[in-house]
């Protein structure tokens, strides 16, 4: 893939609408909605909940703008990744113990490991937790594996669970008690260099990512999956390859967070709640912003479940309560409230729905800036989709390999 290419057509395309990503809704609520092109939400408007359910899954029914339609094609054409389809079958024995989603994950991770790896000796798992990828790489590969992680708890579960399963291990794993962060650490960087060694994080965290792609500059094999975009500090983090540097993008702090968002495609009953819990946030926020206009925003914070389902006034006078905030509104003044702006909370909704199809190719745009770095440091590099999106919303994988 040319890395390069794909960037600038993303970024071309993306560019021009960063008025809609790069802003919070709720928090410039009304502003942020007039970034949004009228025809857009005209058309958004005129959809059934089925309608509303297939633009939340990038779909597109009846007559929607060209522009529209346009834009969301050619995002998907560019967010159009690889799959890598390799399954590496676990027995019952090496699955104990682990979650159905790990399980998904460590099967995907071991068959593209197996064709790529042949010249690995050793290899260092930041983050490795309980040492489960560290204990099923040293027995399928015979390798020498140093699992770290800061948590020496997690590291401890890990040796009783293999002392209480005698589970055979092949090659000789090491658990390491640190944290891998930027700066020389005389004790693990030498883990990271060496043509035979591989450095592999999965779900690295933030700016972990970066973190571990800067002390394998010296590795013959990385293997990284990031995730929590939204705690990269910028500029620091983003852009940071130089052809990234010639072509970046207005990243905020709320356009971080949207890459973060998963893209399960939903049921019915999954909509419907997501619809619930939507419209009394921003039938809330509508209210603070009247009743409190000298506070900046008022974060209502995630309310039990049962408030969701009971009537609007509960909600509010719990949430009112929680924030230490006085009201002189009763409950069916709250409920005549919540009726008088559904016009405007069901445009909040659509115009969430309309944000979120930027998600995949804002996340993808970090990644292929991440790929061109590998590249400028000399690896051959790779950018597949490993994990099941439904299973593990972060499925996109940076491979890089150094000749030996």
């Amino acid at each position: 893939m040319d890395f390069q290419a794909r960037l600038e057509a993303l970024t071309h395309q993306l560019r021009p609408w960063s008025a809609l990503w790069s802003r919070s809704i709720l928090q410039g609520w009304p502003e942020s909605g007039a970034a949004y092109p009228e025809d857009w939400l005209d058309y958004a408007r005129s959809l059934d909940e089925t309608g509303e359910r297939r633009l939340d899954q990038g779909e597109l029914v009846g007559a929607a703008p060209p522009s529209l339609v346009a834009l969301l094609g050619a995002l998907e054409e560019l967010t159009a990744l690889p799959w890598h389809k390799g399954r590496h079958p676990m027995t019952v024995s090496e699955t104990q113990g682990l979650s159905d989603k790990k399980a998904h994950e460590l099967e995907r991770v071991l068959a593209l490991l197996g064709p790529r790896t042949r010249f690995i000796q050793q290899a260092v798992d930041i983050g490795g937790g309980m040492g489960h990828l560290a204990r099923l790489c040293a027995r399928t590969f015979g390798w020498t594996f140093h699992s770290i992680d800061r948590d020496a708890a997690l590291q401890d579960k890990g040796r009783q669970w293999l002392k209480r399963t005698r589970a055979p291990v092949g090659g000789t794993l090491h658990f390491i008690q640190a944290s891998v962060e930027d700066g020389p650490q005389p004790r693990i960087d030498p883990l990271f260099c060496g043509r035979d060694r591989a450095s592999i994080g999965l779900h690295t965290c933030g700016p972990l990512a970066l973190t571990q792609l800067r002390k394998s500059q010296g590795a013959g094999f990385v293997l990284n999956i990031g995730c929590c975009y939204d705690k990269l500090e910028l500029p620091r983090d983003y852009p940071v390859s130089r052809i990234g540097r010639e072509h970046p993008l207005p990243f905020t702090s709320h356009a971080l967070a949207l890459t973060t968002r998963g893209r399960p495609r939903k049921t019915e009953a999954e909509f419907a709640r997501m619809k619930q819990v939507y419209a009394w946030r921003f039938a809330f926020h509508l209210l603070s912003k009247r009743q409190f206009p000298e506070r900046d925003f008022v974060r209502a914070g995630d309310a039990p479940r049962a408030l969701y389902d009971g009537p609007f006034a509960l909600y509010a006078l719990d949430r009112l309560e929680r924030l230490g905030l006085s009201s002189s509104m009763t409950a069916d003044e709250l409920t005549a409230f919540e009726v008088s702006v559904r016009a405007e909370t069901r445009d909040l909704l659509l115009c969430h729905l309309l944000r979120d199809r930027f998600a995949r190719a804002l996340e993808v745009v970090l990644l292929l800036d991440r790929a061109i770095l590998l590249e400028e440091l000399g690896f051959e590099v790779e950018l597949l989709q490993l994990f099941g999106p439904d299973v593990s919303p972060r499925n996109l994988a940076l491979v890089a390999s150094q000749s030996v």
